[in-house]
Order: C-alpha cells, then sequence, then structure tokens
C-alpha cells in the first residue's frame, strides 16, 4: 500500500520550515521609514518620496509579522510593480501566500524570486530554494493523486540539494530532503 502524502509528516516539517521560518529583513535602504511612519505604513509610503520597492518591501515584511497576509501580499506587489525581479520582495510574498494556503501562488512567487535581482537581505539565496522547496512540497499534498504529487516532489528535491550547495551545515535542510526522498521511493 502507498503512503498517503497529505497523511505524512513531511507535509508538517515543510510547514514548519516555511511558514514559521522568519521573514527576511528587508534590505535597510530606508530605515527612517520604520521610525517615522511605524509599522502599516503603506498610505504614508504612497504619498512620499520614499515610495520605493524597498519601503514597499520593508512594509511587507512588517504586515508579514503582524500576520496580516492578505495586506502583506499587496504590499509586496506594490515592491515588485516597482522592481519586478526584486527576489527579496518576491520571497516575502510567497511566505505570506503560503500562510494563506495558496501554495500554487508561492511556487510561482518562489521560482521568480531565484531568478531575480539576487537580494536576499540579510539571509542567502540557499533560503530562497528552501522556501522554493517547500512550497513544492505544500503544493503537492493539494493534489489528489501520487502521480501528480511526485513530480513536484522531485523538483522539491532538487531545490533542497541547491539550498545545501549553498549551505552545506544546515541539518534542517539536510533533514527535510532525506526525508522527501524517501517519501519519493515509498510512492513510487
Amino acid at each position: 500500500m502507498k503512503p498517503n502524502l497529505l497523511g505524512s509528516g513531511l507535509l508538517t516539517a515543510a510547514a514548519c520550515l516555511c511558514l514559521e521560518m522568519p521573514v527576511l529583513a528587508a534590505t535597510g535602504a530606508y530605515p527612517e521609514l520604520d521610525s517615522k511612519f511605524g509599522v502599516n505604513a503603506t498610505a504614508e509610503i504612497a504619498q512620499t518620496p520614499e515610495n520605493t520597492y524597498q519601503a514597499w518591501g520593508n512594509e511587507c515584511s512588517n504586515l508579514v509579522e503582524q500576520e496580516r497576509f492578505s495586506e502583506a501580499i499587496a504590499a509586496c506587489d506594490r515592491a515588485v510593480t516597482l522592481k519586478p525581479d526584486y527576489s527579496l520582495g518576491l520571497t516575502n510574498r510567497c511566505v505570506a501566500l503560503l500562510q494563506l494556503d495558496r501554495y500554487q501562488d508561492a511556487v510561482e512567487s518562489c521560482r521568480r524570486a531565484l531568478t531575480g535581482d539576487g537580494n536576499w537581505g540579510d539571509r542567502t539565496e540557499a533560503s530562497g530554494w528552501l522556501n522554493f522547496g517547500g512550497s513544492l512540497i505544500l503544493f503537492a499534498g493539494e493534489k489528489p493523486n501520487p502521480n501528480e504529487a511526485i513530480p513536484l516532489l522531485q523538483q522539491a528535491l532538487l531545490a533542497f540539494d541547491k539550498s545545501l550547495e549553498i549551505e552545506p551545515a544546515n541539518s534542517n535542510t539536510r533533514q527535510l530532503r532525506n526525508e522527501l526522498e524517501r517519501l519519493i521511493q515509498d510512492l513510487t
């Protein structure tokens, strides 16, 4: 009997890594916005000369931290409208989408982040690959049959491998990768 993907502990592990991972810090290019306007400065940003992709990225991070995910996505969308290849904004958008169980959209946002400008704030590209892999696992969990889920899981495995190439000492990623490999073997 094949294991049920939805019942696997792997989905829980992926959710913990992606959904509870600290949101990537913004670039800090406009730290005065946080002190001047405080959190949730959306209206103020739109009316100031600081109406930049970094300011909107900061706002997205702040809103995710407040668990205001729909508003965070809107702020990230503004950042990405101003700079379509903004890796950090796209990654933060991915995190907010995951919180709203919008896994397919999260996968696309993570994919775009990985081909973006390479601005990861105080993190590295490894976190982008980790989010991408976790998003793929969660999206695969929505699939009704293993034949639809397996290709997504295989992509997630490759994403974890990329993350480990950049940060080989990350034991959480390594453990998740190994569990994913076992699940794929069980499903095939």
